[in-house]
């Protein structure tokens, strides 16, 4: 999913980059549920071990950004087209979500050992 996700963000048409969007959400979805039995014990885990600790300024600021950006999916037209949900009108805001999304993405994959430390 995060390949695909990657490739079609690379394409300079600003549909294939909201594709590129929603598959990311999706995967940002189902890596919720990796590290528990449901999504919310599942992200509590992986903070963990992206934060190395629990007990730190910089946990808890993942925890804020990962209920940040679960939000955020909630509220654009991101996976979802409901009519309460705002549509993302501008190609440099899906450019700016998929990045700030990735990284924590990467940032939690990595530090589960999902993808290579290279």
């Amino acid at each position: 999913m995060l390949e695909t996700a990657r490739r079609k963000f690379l394409d300079p048409n600003e549909s294939a980059r909201r594709e590129a969007l929603e598959k990311l959400w999706d995967a940002w979805e189902r890596i919720k549920t990796i590290g528990g039995v449901d999504k919310k014990s599942g992200i509590a885990t992986l903070l963990d071990q992206a934060a190395e600790t629990n007990d730190t300024k910089f946990r808890k600021m993942l925890e804020e950004e990962a209920k940040k950006l679960t939000d955020i999916g909630n509220t654009f037209q991101i996976r979802h087209s409901e009519t309460n949900q705002e549509l993302l009108c501008s190609s440099d805001h899906i450019d700016y979500l998929f990045h700030r999304l990735f990284s924590l993405i990467y940032l939690i994959l990595r530090a589960a050992q999902r993808i290579s430390q290279e």
